[in-house]
C-alpha cells in the first residue's frame, strides 16, 4: 500500500549523507493530483509504477519537485522562498533528496549509483533460512488478475452504489430482524449445532464463501471509481489463510467519501449477504438449506465486527479510521509520533518530531499507536501460545519463540539500540539521568536475590488413612460412632444379606450332594465312568461356596490399624440399606500427621529436605512449624489431593481427562512435611505453606521456568 511523506526513524543519518547535487528523478515517476486536506491545503500524490507504490506529499514537496531541475537544494529553496509564501531551506530540500533516495525513486548514474542499486538488491534476497521465517510468518501468494473480468462486471453492478440500493438494503435489515427476533430461541438454539468438528467444518466454508464476496465487493468499489485491480490471493499470516485484494490504486482518489466506500465496499457487501441469508433462515423449513443460511448470517455478522472493524490491525477499520480522519498511513505516522514522544518524555533529547500536525491529531495519533502497541502485544502473545499448543511439543516451542521473538522482543530491542545510538553522541541531562536511575532501580529489584519464601497450596492429614467402603451390599446391622478409637482388627461395620446367606447355602447344599454321589460313584463299577465328571461338578461347586463365604465374610469390616474413625456419614441407622462401593467412613492415625503440598517446578531446587516451613490453615486456626520430609521425583501426572484442585476450590490448576481425572495444568511436584512438635489430626485441613528456601532474584525465577518448560517440553 501507499505511503504518506513521513521520514522513517533513523532516516536523518542517511538524509545528512544525501549528495550536494541532487540526484535525477527517475522518468517513470508519476505525479498525480491529490485530494485536499479538511483545511483546503492541497496535496499531490507520486505514483512509482514499478513497485506499486503510491506517495502522498504537499505544497512544500510539490514546489521543491516542480523546481528539481535546478539541481541545487539551495537553488531550489531560493526560489521557492522568492516565488511563494513557503519559507524553504536548503535542509528541507536535502531531507526530501534523502527520502526520495531511500525509496528508490531516483535513476542511478555513474558507478556509486549502480552500485547502491546492486546492494538494495543484494540486500532483499534472504537466505534460506530467512526465508523461511519470512514466509512462515507472512506469505502473499497471488491467485489472479481480476482487473479484465471486473472491469465487464461493473456496468451491471452500479446501481449498488446508489442511495436507493442503500434504502433498501436498509428496510430488507430491519425485515430480516423482525422475523429472526421473532424466533430469537430457534436462532439462538442452532449455536449451540457449531460446536463440533462437523459445525466447526461448516463454519469455515460459510466463512471462505463470506470471504470471497468480501473481495470481490473491495474489486468493484474500486472498478467502479476508475481504479485498477490488479491482483487477488491468499495470504498466510502465521500459516493462517487470509483473503486480499489489491487496491492500492485507490490512492489515485481525490474525494475521500469514494476511498470510504472502497474500503468499506468489502463489510457492505458480507453484510448485504448476512441480510438475504437471515430472511432466507426466517422462510425456510429446517434441513440443509436453512442450515447455511444460519451459517452465512451468523458467522458474517459476526466476524464483520469483531475482526473487520478493528482499527488496531490493519483490516478494513484501519482504512476506514485513515481515511476518515484523512491522516493517510496512519499506522507508520503514529507509530514514528509515538516513538519520538516516548524518546523526549524518557530522555529529552530535544530532537524536532518527525512531522508537524495540530495539537488534536498528534493526540489522536498517540492514542492509536499507544493502543495497537498494547494489544498487538497480548495479541502476539496469545498466537505464540496457539502456535506452541497446535503443533507437537518440540515445533510448537519454536514456533512460539520464533513469534515471541519476531514481534514482540525483536522490536523492543531495535527501539532501545535507537535509544543507545541516540545517547551516546549528546550530553546527558537530568530527565535522562532520571530515567537511567529508573530503569537501574527496576533491573536491581530484579536482579537482587530478595525472594526466599516458597508458598504452595497444601493439605494437613493423618499420613495413616484408610477409606472404608461396603465390599458388597447389604442391610447395616452394626456401626462404629464417629470419632471412635478403634484397635486393629476390631469390627468397625457389620452388614447382613438374605440373598447372600440363601445362596451360601444352596451353594452348601450341592456341595454336600456332590460329595455324596461321589461317594456312591466310587462304589458301583457301572457308573464310574462318571467319576472324572463327578470330580469337576465339585471343584466348581467348591469355587461357587467359597466365593460366597468371602461375599458374607467381606461383610464384617474390621480396622485394617490402630486409629480413629472419622467422616462416618450421620445417614447410617441400623436397618439402612447400603449398596456396594458405599462410603461408611475413614480411619486414620492422628499420632502420624503430615502436611501434603505441591510445589511448582521452578521452586524445587531452592530447597531440600529438612528446610523450615509453616502451614497456615485455611480456617484461620494456628500457624504449624514444619519441616520438609521428601519430594516426588517425578511431577504429579495426577492429583490425588481432590480438595486442593482449583475445581474444588483449591490452589492447584487442573482439568479433566478423558478418564475424568484431574490433570495438574502446569508441571507440580508433591512435597511431604511433618510438624516439628507432636500433635493429633482428627480431620483434614486445606491451607497453604511457605518452605524457607534459596534466596532467588525476579529473573533467576524467570530463568529457571523457562529452562523447566524448554527441557521438559522437548523431551530432553
Amino acid at each position: 500500500m501507499a505511503g504518506a511523506l513521513v521520514l522513517p526513524s533513523g532516516l536523518e543519518g542517511r538524509v545528512a549523507r544525501a549528495p550536494a547535487a541532487l540526484p535525477a528523478l527517475r522518468q517513470d515517476l508519476q505525479l498525480l493530483p491529490g485530494p485536499a486536506s479538511s483545511d483546503g491545503v492541497p496535496s499531490w500524490t507520486i505514483h512509482d509504477p514499478a513497485r506499486h507504490r503510491f506517495v502522498r506529499i504537499g505544497w512544500a514537496e510539490f514546489e521543491f519537485l516542480s523546481r528539481w531541475e535546478l539541481g541545487d537544494a539551495a537553488a531550489i529553496a531560493q526560489s521557492v522562498s522568492a516565488q511563494t509564501t513557503i519559507r524553504a531551506t536548503a535542509r528541507d530540500v536535502e531531507m526530501l533528496a534523502g527520502f526520495l533516495l531511500h525509496a528508490g525513486m531516483v535513476a542511478p548514474s555513474g558507478p556509486l549509483g549502480i552500485a547502491q542499486l546492486m546492494a538494495e538488491a543484494g540486500a532483499g534476497r534472504l537466505s534460506a533460512a530467512g526465508w523461511l521465517l519470512k514466509n512462515y510468518l507472512f506469505l502473499r501468494l497471488r491467485l489472479v488478475n481480476p482487473d479484465r473480468v471486473l472491469r465487464a462486471v461493473v456496468p451491471a453492478t452500479n446501481f449498488v452504489f446508489t442511495s436507493g440500493f442503500v434504502v433498501a438494503m436498509g428496510v430488507l435489515a430491519l425485515v430480516a430482524f423482525y422475523h429472526v427476533g421473532r424466533q430469537w430461541d430457534s436462532f439462538t438454539h442452532s449455536f449451540q449445532e457449531l460446536f463440533s468438528l462437523e459445525g466447526a467444518l461448516l463454519v469455515g466454508i460459510a466463512l471462505s464463501c463470506a470471504k470471497v464476496i468480501h473481495e470481490i465487493g473491495h474489486g468493484l468499489a474500486a472498478r467502479h471509481f476508475g481504479c485498477k485491480v490488479p491482483a487477488m490471493g491468499v495470504a498466510l499470516l502465521v500459516l493462517w489463510p487470509v483473503l486480499w485484494t489489491d487496491t492500492t490504486d485507490a490512492w489515485r482518489l481525490t474525494d475521500r467519501r469514494h476511498r470510504l466506500i472502497v474500503d468499506a465496499s468489502g463489510m457492505a457487501a458480507e453484510l448485504v449477504l448476512a441480510i438475504f441469508a437471515a430472511l432466507l433462515w426466517a422462510i425456510l423449513p429446517d434441513g440443509s438449506a436453512r442450515t447455511a443460511a444460519f451459517l452465512l448470517c451468523s458467522s458474517t455478522w459476526l466476524i464483520t465486527l469483531a475482526v473487520n472493524l478493528n482499527p488496531l490491525m490493519r483490516f478494513d477499520g484501519y482504512f476506514l479510521l485513515s481515511d476518515g480522519l484523512e491522516i493517510p498511513n496512519l499506522q507508520d505516522r503514529a507509530f514514528a509520533l509515538a516513538r519520538w514522544r516516548l524518546r523526549e518524555t524518557l530522555f529529552d533529547f530535544r530532537v524536532p518530531p518527525p512531522e508537524v500536525v495540530p495539537a488534536h491529531t498528534a493526540k489522536l495519533m498517540l492514542i492509536y499507536a499507544y493502543s495497537t502497541w498494547v494489544y498487538r502485544f497480548f495479541l502476539f502473545i496469545g498466537i505464540a501460545v496457539l502456535v506452541y499448543h497446535l503443533a507437537f511439543k518440540l515445533l510448537g516451542l519454536f514456533l512460539m519463540a520464533v513469534e515471541i521473538w519476531w514481534f514482540i522482543a525483536r522490536p523492543i530491542i531495535r527501539e532501545m539500540s535507537a535509544w543507545l545510538g541516540s545517547l551516546r553522541p549528546r550530553k546527558i541531562n537530568a530527565r535522562t539521568w532520571f530515567s537511567i536511575g529508573l530503569a537501574a532501580l527496576v533491573l536491581l529489584v530484579l536482579a537482587l536475590p530478595w525472594r526466599t519464601e516458597i508458598a504452595a497450596p497444601a493439605v494437613l492429614r493423618a499420613n495413616r488413612q484408610a477409606s472404608i467402603y461396603t465390599a458388597t451390599a447389604g442391610e447395616l446391622q452394626r456401626a462404629s460412632a464417629n470419632g471412635r478409637q478403634v484397635a486393629a482388627g476390631e469390627t468397625l461395620f457389620q452388614l447382613s444379606s438374605e440373598p447372600l446367606m440363601w445362596r451360601r447355602k444352596q451353594a452348601q447344599a450341592t456341595v454336600d450332594g456332590l460329595r455324596a454321589d461321589l461317594v456312591g460313584l466310587a462304589f458301583d463299577p457301572n457308573r464310574a465312568v462318571n467319576l472324572a465328571e463327578a470330580k469337576k461338578s465339585l471343584e466348581q461347586a467348591l469355587a461357587e461356596l467359597r466365593s460366597n463365604e468371602a461375599e458374607q465374610d467381606a461383610q464384617t469390616i474390621i480396622a485394617p490399624f490402630a486409629g480413629v474413625l472419622t467422616d462416618v456419614p450421620w445417614t447410617l441407622q441400623r436397618g439402612t440399606t447400603l449398596p456396594r462401593r458405599e462410603l461408611l467412613g475413614v480411619l486414620i492415625d492422628p499420632a502420624d500427621p503430615v502436611v501434603e503440598a505441591y510445589v511448582e517446578e521452578g521452586d524445587l531446587s531452592r530447597f531440600a529436605p529438612g528446610a523450615s516451613a509453616r502451614f497456615y490453615p485455611e480456617d484461620g486456626s494456628d500457624v504449624l512449624d514444619l519441616r520438609v520430609v521428601a519430594t516426588s521425583p517425578g511431577s504429579a501426572r495426577v492429583l490425588d489431593a481432590q480438595d486442593l484442585a482449583s475445581t474444588n476450590g483449591g490452589g492447584v490448576a487442573v482439568r479433566k481427562d478423558n478418564n475424568g481425572r484431574l490433570v495438574p495444568e502446569h508441571a507440580v511436584y508433591r512435597v511431604l512435611l511433618r510438624p516439628v512438635a507432636a500433635m493429633q489430626v482428627l480431620r483434614r485441613q486445606r491451607g497453604a505453606i511457605t518452605i524457607d528456601g534459596e534466596r532467588v532474584s525476579p529473573l533467576r525465577r524467570i530463568y529457571d521456568r523457562a529452562v523447566a518448560v524448554v527441557v521438559r517440553e522437548s523431551g530432553l
